[in-house]
């Protein structure tokens, strides 16, 4: 049977699927600010992986389970391995249902509870153009004082600039006008939104040497912040 995403209630325990779950049964963490410190996400099916740099028809089978935590989450493999479908899910899921065929539910716990994944989205963001928040032509700096303004954070946007070490001329720029800083851009606007997953896009191990690091350094100002990162890489 393929699954057609809706609105499930997921019972962890058992393989079979419970529709009729009744609201107590979990926690309502999408409307409610918390801090993520470990994730796990078990679910099988075709994904259609997509980047400005490479797209695949990843698969995802019975026994792909995915553990994650606060810091760097390196996973090697092959750009069709799974690695980068767990990825994608995480933070795709909500935006673009047409690249997902999944043969039942995700199975998702957050901090040890259950989560709908269709509210993952509030959590997580995907680092590539593709991603609604970072596809945009407005400036970095505008994209940082409107996600402030929303999240509540007490920052202010030369603040967040600072944080990520970015230059401040391009802080002016959309952010597919600043070049290898893009990545650090990226994570400065999901980070002012309030964002606490950061999921990356496969990349080859070529790819990832060429950023160097305009990508480790990030991983490393991410870890201080205490965020999850999940960086599926080329072998």
């Amino acid at each position: 049977m393929i699954y057609n995403p809706g609105y499930v209630c997921v019972n962890l325990n058992h393989k079979s699927r419970n529709s009729n779950c009744s609201s107590s049964h979990y926690t309502d963490w999408s409307v409610q600010k918390m801090k993520i410190n470990n994730l796990k996400i078990h679910s099988s099916g075709y994904i259609f992986c997509q980047s400005e740099f490479y797209s695949v028809h990843d698969v995802l089978n019975e026994d792909s389970v995915f553990d994650f935590s606060s810091g760097l989450n390196i996973l090697n493999g092959e750009i069709d391995s799974g690695i980068w479908a767990a990825s994608y899910l995480l933070s795709m899921y909500k935006y673009r249902r047409t690249d997902f065929i999944l043969f039942d539910e995700p199975k998702l716990t957050v901090n040890g509870e259950w989560f709908f994944a269709d509210d993952f989205y509030v959590h997580s963001c995907y680092m590539d153009g593709l991603y609604p928040m970072f596809g945009t032509k407005t400036p970095i700096n505008r994209l940082v004082k409107a996600e402030l303004n929303k999240s509540k954070l007490n920052y202010s946007a030369d603040e967040i600039k600072d944080i990520f070490d970015l230059d401040s001329e391009r802080f002016q720029k959309p952010i597919y006008a600043t070049g290898n800083e893009r990545f650090r851009a990226m994570a400065a606007v999901g980070f002012s939104s309030g964002k606490d997953v950061f999921c990356f896009p496969w990349m080859s191990k070529s790819r990832f040497e060429s950023f160097h690091r305009n990508l480790t350094g990030l991983f490393d100002i991410l870890e201080k912040l205490d965020k999850i990162i999940i960086a599926p890489l080329g072998m």
